[in-house]
C-alpha cells in the first residue's frame, strides 16, 4: 500500500519513469526509478527510490518512513545501485539516517569518479513534499548528494550545514558528477 502511494506520487509529480532497475540486498528489495532532466523543474535527471518506505526506520515510529532522491545532470545510471544499497541500509544496518548524515557505499558511486558516499539531507528545494497517508502513515523524502573524501572530511570538522554554506558560497555544482574535488577544505 505505501509502496504504490508512494509511486502514484512520483507518477503524479514527474510522469512515467524513464528507467526503473529493482535491486535485491538480503532478503530487502528496492527499485530506483529515473526521470530524465526534461521532464521535471529541478533541470536534472532525478533518481528515486520505491521501496524503502516498506520498511520502518530503525529507532523511528512506525508510522514514519524515507524514500531518497538526488539529481545529477548529465546522468550517471550506475549511481542505481549505490543509491538502492542506501535506500536499505537503515533496514540493514538498524540505524536510523536523519539531516547530515553521511554512508558510505562499496566503491565509487559510477565509474570514473573518487565520489564513494552520500550525504544524506533535507531536501534543499521542494523536489518533493511528503506523503501523508490516511492511517497516519507518512514519508519523507531525503536527498542524497554524492561527495568527495575531501568533503566528509570538511562535514566532519564543521557540520553538514557549513558544508552546504561552503558549496553555496564557491559555486559548487553538487548535481555535476563530473565535478572535481574542490583542493582547500579546512
Amino acid at each position: 500500500m505505501i509502496v504504490g502511494a508512494v509511486r502514484d506520487l512520483y507518477v503524479a509529480r514527474w510522469g512515467e519513469p524513464s528507467r526503473k532497475a529493482a535491486f535485491r540486498v538480503a532478503g530487502l528489495e528496492v527499485e530506483v526509478y529515473k526521470w530524465n532532466a526534461e521532464v521535471n523543474p529541478e533541470g536534472v535527471t532525478l533518481y528515486a527510490t520505491i521501496g524503502s518506505s516498506a520498511h520502518a526506520v530503525a529507532r523511528r515510529d512506525t508510522k514514519h518512513r524515507v524514500e531518497y532522491f538526488l539529481g545529477l545532470l548529465p546522468p550517471r545510471d550506475a549511481v542505481a545501485s549505490p543509491l538502492a544499497a542506501l535506500a536499505l541500509y537503515s533496514s540493514r544496518e538498524g540505524v536510523a539516517l536523519g539531516h547530515g548524515d553521511t554512508v558510505p557505499a562499496d566503491g565509487p558511486l559510477w565509474p570514473g569518479t573518487d565520489m564513494r558516499c552520500f550525504l544524506v539531507l533535507r531536501p534543499l528545494s521542494n523536489v518533493i513534499p511528503p506523503l501523508e497517508l490516511a492511517d497516519g502513515m507518512h514519508v519523507e523524502f531525503m536527498q542524497a548528494i554524492p561527495i568527495f573524501e575531501s568533503e566528509l572530511a570538511y562535514k566532519a570538522r564543521h557540520g553538514a550545514k557549513d558544508l552546504l554554506e561552503h558549496w553555496q558560497q564557491t559555486g559548487v555544482a553538487f548535481w555535476d558528477p563530473g565535478r572535481i574535488p574542490e583542493p582547500t577544505y579546512t
